[in-house]
């Protein structure tokens, strides 16, 4: 079965948790911009010509293993990040 469980014992399956993740990453690009006019990376600050990620402090695969699903798709767990520090904070440079 394809299902994560959350610290209330509820399970999702992964398909709905793809889903929330997607609304959660909208949301917190919109709160964003809605706050400060425009989106940038909180990390060092870049806005323009530049691509934006939503990064998660607590990673997806950590949340599930940890059976804390709703993590994934909390908005303040979720980060805007340019590509650069998005790979810095995933240690993959």
């Amino acid at each position: 079965m394809n299902s994560y469980a959350s610290s209330d014992g509820s399970r999702l399956k992964q398909s709905v948790i793809e889903s929330l993740i997607k609304k959660a990453k909208k949301e917190k690009l919109r709160q964003q911009y809605d706050d400060a006019g425009f989106n940038y990376c909180e990390d060092c600050g870049v806005s323009n010509g530049t691509y934006l990620d939503c990064s998660h402090e607590i990673s997806v695969k950590k949340a599930k293993e940890m059976g804390k699903t709703e993590l994934c798709f909390d908005v303040e767990n979720i980060k805007i990040r340019c590509r650069n520090c998005h790979q810095i904070h995933d240690k993959l440079i």
